[in-house]
C-alpha cells in the first residue's frame, strides 16, 4: 500500500501546510497527527477568536490560543505539539504520532521566549503529560513523557516514560510491521 503525504515533523513556520514540510514523500503513510490537544473545546475556539480581535494592550488578549505549535487554555493550561517516534522493528523508519503534551507555565513561557533562537536545542528535556487520545490504544491521556526541543522549524520529540502501557512499550521496544499495517488500514477505513 503506497500513499503520498507530508511529514508531521516540521513546523509550518517554514512551509505552506500546517505541521508539515514542503517535501512530498511516497510510501506507506507513517505520519498521523492531531490539530489540537484533547482538552481544546469549541468554547475555547470562540474565546480564541474573540481574544484575537482585542487590542494588543488588553489583558484578555491571549489567554486562550491555539496555533500549529502551541496552545493555552484560559491562561491556565499550556500545551506543545510534538512527535512520538515508534521504531518499526526490522526497518529504518519510524511510525510518527504528531501529538500534544502539557507543559508547566514556566516551561511554556521559556519556549515562547526562545522560539526563534537556535540555542533552544540546549534546553533540558521538559516534563509533559500526553494530552492526545490516540484511539488505537487504551487511554493515552496523561502518560508521562518528556519534550526534547529540536532545531528551528522542527517539532519537539516526545520521549515516553517506560510503563506497561502499549504505546510506551512500542516506543521503547519497537512496533511490528503488522501492527503498523493494522493502524494504517484502520485509519484508511475510518476516513472513507
Amino acid at each position: 500500500m503506497l500513499s503520498a503525504g507530508r511529514h508531521v515533523g516540521c513546523s509550518s513556520r517554514s512551509s505552506s501546510t500546517p505541521g508539515s514540510c514542503d517535501e512530498w514523500h511516497v510510501g506507506p503513510c507513517l505520519d498521523f497527527s492531531y490539530d489540537s490537544p484533547y482538552y481544546w473545546l469549541g468554547e475555547h475556539e470562540k474565546a480564541s477568536r474573540s481574544a484575537s480581535l482585542l487590542p494588543s494592550w488588553s489583558k484578555n488578549r491571549r489567554k486562550t490560543i491555539l496555533d500549529e505549535n502551541y496552545c493555552a487554555i484560559e491562561d491556565h493550561d499550556f500545551f506543545l505539539r510534538g512527535i512520538i517516534h515508534l521504531p518499526i522493528i526490522g526497518a529504518a523508519e519510524t511510525l510518527r504520532w504528531g501529538v500534544w503534551g502539557s507543559l508547566s507555565r514556566e516551561n511554556f513561557e521559556t519556549l515562547l521566549k526562545v522560539e526563534d533562537d537556535p540555542k533552544r536545542i540546549e534546553l533540558p528535556p521538559m516534563f509533559s503529560w500526553l494530552s492526545t487520545q490516540i484511539p488505537e490504544y487504551p487511554d493515552t491521556l496523561s502518560l508521562k513523557m518528556y519534550a526534547h526541543i529540536q532545531q528551528l522549524d522542527c517539532r519537539p520529540n516526545f520521549e515516553l516514560e517506560l510503563s506497561d502501557h502499549p504505546l510506551s512499550q512500542e516506543y521503547h521496544k519497537g512496533i511490528t510491521a503488522e501492527r503498523v499495517k493494522e493502524i494504517m488500514l484502520g485509519r484508511l477505513r475510518g476516513s472513507q
